[in-house]
């Protein structure tokens, strides 16, 4: 028999091992680009303070550390922040840290929450009050920077099934939308051992993200539809990145 997880999804699928086996081609460069694109638009001050919010192992702050801002990155997975406190530096931190809880208070001149990292809960008190942390954390004229998957290009391009064998272990991805949640059951096959693992998105829509944060206090800035940082489009783009400022 699989065994299956029932505790919230993302504290067991994270800090699991097959997590790392199945996404292991994302790389640093594409965080790279993403992160000196970003850069060139913001043009923030020298030495600015930055918080990466759901940071993973740290690719985007690593990022951003190298090009001399004061980074900390936070993530609940205690096992991505044990690895990427290997790149710490003087101005890269790291900290374990449940997003839903405040961590700092008018003190980042800069948040970000990168690579679909929002909308993880059953409970939308629990989803804005993430997004009512993150308008807490910023100084009075603080910028936010959302990136998210766009959800109608996400939902309407669904491929409902997918298996691979990566380094002689099978996974089997199912994708469905449930009561508005972008749900993916991933079914590990390790030797004698099976897994049953979840993930669930809540899949906001950008005028969803608008309204949401105008109601907090923020500004919204502009929208981007991928890393290069090209105008949205709400049927073509594959991401949606919002911009926005805490007044």
């Amino acid at each position: 028999m699989p065994h299956t997880v029932t505790k919230e999804w993302f504290k067991c699928w994270f800090d699991s091992r097959y997590y790392d086996i199945l996404y292991k081609d994302r790389d640093q460069g594409e965080a790279d680009m993403f992160i000196q694109n970003l850069v060139n638009f913001l043009k923030p001050a020298p030495g600015s303070f930055m918080l990466d919010l759901a940071c993973g192992k740290g690719r985007h702050a690593v990022s951003l550390g190298k090009m001399g801002f004061n980074v900390t990155g936070i993530d609940i997975s205690e096992k991505s922040i044990h690895i990427a406190e290997k790149s710490s530096t003087k101005n890269l931190q790291f900290a374990i840290q449940d997003m839903r809880k405040t961590y700092m208070v008018n003190y980042y001149d800069y948040v970000f929450n990168l690579f679909t990292s929002m909308g993880y809960f059953d409970n939308e008190r629990e989803n804005h009050a993430v997004m009512a942390n993150i308008y807490t954390a910023l100084k009075p004229g603080g910028t936010f920077v959302l990136d998210f998957v766009n959800s109608r290009k996400a939902t309407q391009n669904l491929s409902e099934f997918e298996e691979k064998e990566i380094d002689g272990i099978k996974f089997t991805v199912r994708r469905s939308v449930h009561n508005d949640f972008l749900v993916k059951d991933i079914h590990v096959i390790d030797g004698t051992n099976q897994f049953n693992f979840e993930e669930r998105v809540y899949m906001y829509t950008p005028l969803l993200f608008k309204m949401a944060l105008e109601k907090l206090g923020f500004t919204i800035i502009n929208t981007f539809g991928d890393y290069n940082l090209s105008t949205f489009n709400p049927d073509n783009s594959d991401r949606f990145i919002l911009i926005s400022e805490k007044k």
